[in-house]
């Protein structure tokens, strides 16, 4: 998880809840997804940045949505800047997380993104 937003309560919680539920076992997901209403903005080359919104994340990764639409491709590098729900409306860079990110899948219709954060290496 990003520690600058989610509490190790809330990572318990996820953690009880999907153990006692059982219906997500067979995905095998190595990191367990929290739903966290946060503000991102994603940037790709020198094209302007866009908003949009997380839908889930983990450490691994997110699924955004966003606000407006530009063309994407599953394998892309993007910079992400994500905000704390707790900042003010008018955001700064200096709030934001500010993360690479490899494009895993892309549903155009939707307007959704799954993104796999990188390491400093893969940048």
């Amino acid at each position: 998880m990003i520690p600058q937003f989610v509490t190790l309560s809330d990572i318990e919680a996820a953690t009880t809840v999907c153990k006692k539920c059982g219906q997500r076992l067979g995905e095998q997901r190595k990191h367990v997804r929290i739903k966290r209403p946060l503000e991102v903005t994603l940037s790709k080359g020198d094209l302007p940045s866009i908003r949009g919104d997380i839908i889930d994340i983990s450490q691994g990764g997110t699924l955004l949505q966003l606000r407006d639409w530009a063309r994407f491709t599953a394998g892309e590098k993007v910079r992400l800047e994500i905000y704390s729900p707790h900042s003010t409306s008018s955001k700064t860079p200096a709030e934001a997380v500010r993360l690479f990110g490899l494009i895993k899948r892309v549903e155009a219709k939707e307007r959704k993104l799954a993104v796999a954060f990188l390491d400093e290496n893969d940048r």
